[in-house]
C-alpha cells in the first residue's frame, strides 16, 4: 500500500523532473531543437504579448496560455511515464528494457498520434521525435532506478518443510 501511495508518485515526480531537465538541455544544445523551440517561443511570446496588450481584459488570454502550456507539458512529459508506470505496476513488469523502451517509444510517438494524418514525416520531425524518445527513455530509466529495479518480496513459507524422506 505504501508503494502505491508514496513510492510510485515520488518515483514519477523525480522521473518527470529528470526527463524535463533533459528536454530543456536538448532544446538548448541540439541545433534542430534550438531552432524549433527558439522560433516557437519567440513567435509565441510576441503573439501572446500583442494579444494581452490589445485586449481590454487580458485575464482569459493569460489563463488560456497557461492551460495550453500545461497541456503540452502533460502530453509530452507527464502522460507517457505515468501510463507506462501504471501498466508496469498492474502487469508486474519490472525490466529496465521495458521501462526505457516503452516510455521512449510512447513519448516519441505522441506527435504522430496527435497529428493523426497518414503522411511521411520530414527529417526535422523525425529528429524531434528522436529527442522526445530519448526524453521518454530518461524518464523510464529514472523511474526504474527508483522503483522498478526491485523485485517484490515473496512471503517466506510458514511451517515445517518436509525433507523428502
Amino acid at each position: 500500500m505504501i508503494r502505491w501511495l508514496l513510492l510510485i508518485p515520488f518515483a514519477l515526480l523525480i522521473a518527470i523532473g529528470a526527463s524535463g531537465t533533459f528536454f530543456l538541455i536538448a532544446s538548448i544544445v541540439d541545433p534542430v531543437m534550438a531552432m524549433l523551440t527558439g522560433d516557437t517561443l519567440f513567435v509565441g511570446f510576441w503573439s501572446f504579448v500583442d494579444a494581452v496588450f490589445a485586449a481590454e481584459d487580458p485575464g482569459p488570454i493569460v489563463e488560456d496560455a497557461f492551460l495550453a502550456v500545461g497541456r503540452i507539458i502533460f502530453t509530452l512529459l507527464v502522460f507517457p511515464p505515468l501510463m507506462i508506470a501504471v501498466v508496469s505496476e498492474v502487469l508486474g513488469m519490472r525490466s529496465l528494457l521495458w521501462h526505457t523502451l516503452a516510455t521512449g517509444v510512447l513519448t516519441a510517438a505522441v506527435p504522430f498520434i496527435l497529428r493523426g494524418s497518414a503522411r511521411i514525416a520530414s527529417p526535422a520531425e523525425l529528429h524531434v521525435s528522436l529527442v522526445l524518445g530519448l526524453t521518454g527513455a530518461i524518464a523510464g530509466l529514472v523511474y526504474w532506478a527508483i522503483i522498478g529495479g526491485r523485485e517484490p518480496r515473496r512471503p517466506e513459507p510458514i511451517g515445517p518443510m518436509s525433507s523428502g524422506s
